[in-house]
């Protein structure tokens, strides 16, 4: 299967990306190197959407923690927001939930990232 990713600036160092289809083995292998090109040079924060992430295996996992390390060392950072519960039980039962924030919703994600990057530069 083909997952496709889309992304959307939401401010000047805020991004959000939404993933679309099945992060088992073949799907994240479809987009993985597009997704890490994207990740490179890039700073600030990046909201990763998973609401139409129907499933996720260890290699879309994987991918979601290299993609962290990524961020991290550009001084940014990954945060997830809307996976539907299976996808959820799959990032808790591994503890990604305290590898990198967990949102409910995009909003809850978009609201307290912006929050926490205003916080963080010279006013």
């Amino acid at each position: 299967m083909i997952v496709t990713f889309a992304e959307e600036k939401l401010g000047a160092d805020l991004w959000k990306v939404v993933f679309v289809g099945t992060l088992d083995a073949p799907g994240t292998m479809t987009v993985e190197r597009e997704f890490q090109t994207w990740l490179e040079g890039r700073t600030g924060q990046v909201i990763v959407e998973l609401s139409e992430v129907d499933y996720m295996s260890s290699y879309g996992l994987r991918m979601l923690l290299s993609a962290a390390k990524t961020m991290r060392q550009a001084g940014g950072g990954l945060h997830l927001a809307a996976p539907n519960e299976n996808v959820y039980q799959v990032i808790k039962m591994v503890g990604y939930d305290t590898l990198f924030p967990v949102y409910k919703t995009i909003e809850e994600a978009v609201k307290s990232v912006s929050a926490t990057s205003s916080d963080t530069k010279p006013g």
